[in-house]
């Protein structure tokens, strides 16, 4: 079974880069790097799981989570972000969420993804790969 994934991220690197890790193991990725790319595409299509970075110009991370929360069918979420104050945050706005830190292993990725979707698909050689997963100019 294939996965339906909308990632997104205002920094283009990191659609690119989780696309990356994934599309080998199956998913079917979409990626959007502006809010209102991924509202439309949340309204019109059934995702199995949205990643996206909390820290976003316009609707926020928070924001896009709520809109999902609130579809018939609600994907599982994880959102990602640099910014430690907006992760311990997290918790207290967002309910049924996994949150990540950047940077994060390959290892911290793949058990947030196999937490919330039940699987992930056999072994891969990448799969033993640290992937330092931070912006290029040390911001998120």
């Amino acid at each position: 079974m294939s996965l339906k994934v909308l990632v997104v991220d205002d920094e283009a690197g990191y659609c690119a880069l989780i696309s990356r890790i994934l599309r080998p193991y199956g998913f079917k990725i979409t990626t959007c790097h502006e809010s209102s790319c991924a509202v439309e595409r949340l309204m019109h299509e059934r995702f199995d799981l949205l990643i996206t970075d909390l820290h976003m110009p316009g609707m926020t991370g928070y924001d896009l989570t709520e809109l999902a929360g609130r579809l018939a069918h609600t994907p599982h979420i994880l959102v990602i972000t640099a910014q430690k104050a907006l992760l311990e945050e997290a918790p207290k706005r967002l309910r049924n969420v996994q949150c990540l830190l950047k940077p994060f292993t390959l290892d911290d990725f793949r058990a947030k993804i196999s937490l919330l979707t039940g699987c992930w698909p056999s072994n891969h050689p990448a799969e033993t790969e640290i992937l330092p997963l931070r912006d290029p100019d040390g911001q998120d």
